[in-house]
């Protein structure tokens, strides 16, 4: 009966456990059309940008500051426009001069976002690269993404404190845009200093950490300092054992250990050892004298000059 019982349980375990997993599979199959229905269009710089349905290219030409639109022809391409974002003549402000960041086709309308150190600007251009509209703002932005869906317009930059995302609505059309009521939302970055103070309010754990690295420098200073004496003492030690044996071998070898005879035979056998090293040779002594010609060129009474007293 028991054995029954755990079977029934068993296969009641696993009938509700597929059940939910079924359940859960069901929900994101639901979950995923509605997130393909809406487009998501992430916040990345783009360089090019494409319009399916004429074909019409925008490009970012860093090297020359400009937004190149490009229009096909046959199987190449042409360029329809080119729109210089910001003069450089004789400006040597690199830093405010504005560049381009991104670029994009909404609607039949060529966007695209230029910035500098402090502030940027949205243009909107037509497909043929004439100026509709442009608005500017403070910050520095490097990305913008458009929602289809709610007509949302999203710019975002960062600075030197944080991130700042700029929502723009879009529903009247890119022809009239209004940011006047646009909300921009900021994100501070905390500071390392503002982190330590929230988890750590009194300070005891900064305390504790800067006290315990002191404490273990100081014992790792020991530590070897210790293994230095250490070693200087086992030197010293064989030094010592080393001159304690030399005493030894002096001492068992004093001279009123030696007799007289041995004296006798050490000094023998020196004395034929310094014979040996020399051969035998007879002592000739030969005196040749050396006369010394007399030579004018050495007379002291040739000399050039002749003193008069």
């Amino acid at each position: 009966m028991k054995r029954k019982i755990r079977k029934f349980t068993f296969l009641l375990l696993c009938f509700v456990i597929s059940f939910g997993l079924n359940a859960q599979n069901g929900e994101i199959n639901k979950v995923q059309p509605q997130a393909e229905a809406a487009s998501y269009d992430p916040l990345i710089p783009q360089m090019f940008a494409v319009d399916s349905k004429t074909q019409t290219v925008a490009v970012i030409n860093k090297n020359e500051n400009t937004i190149e639109i490009l229009s096909p022809k046959g199987n190449t391409y042409e360029k329809k426009k080119v729109l210089l974002v910001d003069k450089t003549e004789r400006r040597h402000d690199v830093q405010a001069i504005y560049t381009p960041q991104s670029v994009a086709i909404y609607e039949n309308h060529v966007v695209y976002l230029a910035s500098n150190r402090d502030s940027s600007f949205v243009r909107v251009l037509s497909l043929e690269g004439e100026q509709i509209d442009d608005f500017h703002f403070n910050g520095a932005a490097s990305a913008f993404s458009y929602d289809i869906v709610t007509k949302m317009l999203y710019i975002a930059g960062d600075n030197t404190t944080g991130y700042n995302v700029f929502a723009i609505d879009v529903k009247n059309g890119f022809e009239n845009i209004n940011i006047s009521d646009a909300p921009l939302f900021n994100y501070t970055k905390p500071r390392k200093a503002d982190e330590i103070k929230k988890h750590d309010p009194w300070g005891v754990g900064l305390t504790a950490i800067a006290v315990s690295t002191v404490f273990l420098a100081l014992l790792v200073i020991v530590l070897i300092m210790k293994g230095e004496t250490d070693i200087i003492k086992r030197s010293q030690n064989l030094k010592s054992k080393g001159e304690s044996v030399q005493k030894k071998v002096s001492h068992t070898n004093k001279v009123s250990d030696f007799s007289g005879e041995e004296f006798a035979a050490i000094a023998a056998a020196v004395y034929m050892y310094n014979e040996d090293l020399h051969d035998e040779e007879n002592v000739v002594l030969t005196i040749n004298k050396v006369a010394k010609a007399y030579s004018s060129w050495s007379s002291k009474m040739h000399n050039i000059n002749v003193y008069k007293r």
